[in-house]
């Protein structure tokens, strides 16, 4: 391969597990952040090149990109984090992967694809577990279903929330939940729905989330109808429904959403690598056309954080050596829907089993 990765968040919960995925595969990455002290004692343990820069100053950040090829950004909260650090990759024409999975960072960054093929660089969200197992997943789906018009994604794990993750979440609640609805991005209540949906390990219930693949996903299949749900307790759902606006309202609050920020690390520590490895996530996806038709495919995939070490890693492996387009993509639209097939359980895709339905 040639050309130079920035790890930018290097020093982060992913970002560490993004570096030492990174150093597997045998490369050498600029390690890169804000925080001058974990930033230089990670790249001394792991004899790597560093950087260290904030987002807040534009010149300095270009100033800070000469000689990368490939920025992966992995320093969330991805909505404060992403359009400067994009904004200075199209200024430097350095080609940018992150592994955000907001809806409003994914609109954003899609918007800017006609600016990056006229740049020639490559803009490429969504490389981790947000959401390169559901972003093939629909693909796959649609490539069985080419008439299909409503798409449902649903995920079951017990996941484990890293500090970024968290002060995403905590940042999203007032934006409420979301949905696809006739091609046009929606707002709707938080736990707009709930339904019972049957995974390989049995049937959960799940309630709807504003998850990314509703920008990525319409991107990667132009189905127009698209839901995504997350396993919960029954109870939690109808809880969350009932404390919806006491939610809101305190999120909104500055002085509680601080709070939540400076406490993240302590909140939401993230997986341990005990849970790393023994954690699976089970995937289901639908898809339905006017006609009546339907089809289903099930994935499993290794836990969430794993999961993003592995899929970001090759992302920017293959951004790096040139084998994607200029422009703004998804995963599965330039890698295709059998991308995430290598880093999958049970050999990728498989058809749910009557036991399963």
């Amino acid at each position: 391969m040639t050309g130079q990765i920035l790890v930018y968040g290097a020093n982060g919960f992913t970002g560490r597990l993004i570096v030492r995925e990174a150093v597997r595969r045998g490369l050498r990455p600029i390690l890169a952040g804000r925080n001058d002290v974990e930033i230089r004692e990670l790249a001394q343990t792991e004899q790597l090149p560093h950087r260290v820069f904030a987002l807040d100053a534009h010149a300095e950040v270009v100033a800070a990109l000469q000689g990368v090829t490939t920025v992966l950004h992995c320093a969330g909260p991805f909505a404060s984090t992403a359009p400067p650090m994009v904004r200075a990759c199209l200024d430097a024409r350095v080609h940018y992967v992150d592994i955000a999975g907001e809806v409003p960072v994914l609109q954003h960054l899609f918007s800017l694809k006609a600016e990056a093929r006229a740049r020639g660089i490559v803009i490429l969200p969504g490389s981790g577990f947000d959401v390169v197992p559901t972003d093939c997943l629909a693909l796959a789906l649609k490539e069985r279903l080419p008439s299909a018009t409503r798409l449902r994604l649903a995920f079951q794990a017990p996941l484990r929330q890293s500090p970024g993750t968290f002060k995403a979440t905590v940042n999203a609640i007032p934006n409420g939940g979301a949905a696809r609805i006739d091609g046009i991005l929606a707002r709707v209540p938080h736990a707009w729905k709930a339904e019972r949906i049957a995974f390989d390990n049995g049937k959960w219930w799940c309630m709807s989330m504003p998850w990314g693949d509703l920008v990525s996903a319409w991107e990667s299949t132009g189905i127009p109808n698209i839901e995504v749900y997350i396993n919960n307790a029954l109870a939690t759902t109808l809880l969350m429904k009932l404390f919806r606006r006491p939610a809101m309202w305190l999120a909104k609050n500055g002085a509680v959403r601080d709070f939540l920020h400076r406490h993240a690390g302590q909140i939401a520590p993230g997986p341990d690598d005990t849970e790393r490895m023994r954690i699976t996530v089970h995937l289901r996806g639908d898809v339905w056309d006017d006609a009546g038709g339907h089809d289903a495919l099930l994935l499993v995939v290794p836990e969430a954080y794993a999961t993003t070490a592995r899929t970001a890693v090759e992302v920017a492996i293959r951004v790096t050596r040139g084998d994607v387009p200029s422009g703004a993509h998804t995963p599965a639209s330039v890698f295709g829907s059998g991308f995430i097939e290598p880093f999958a359980r049970q050999g990728g895709f498989f058809r749910p089993s009557q036991n399963h339905d």
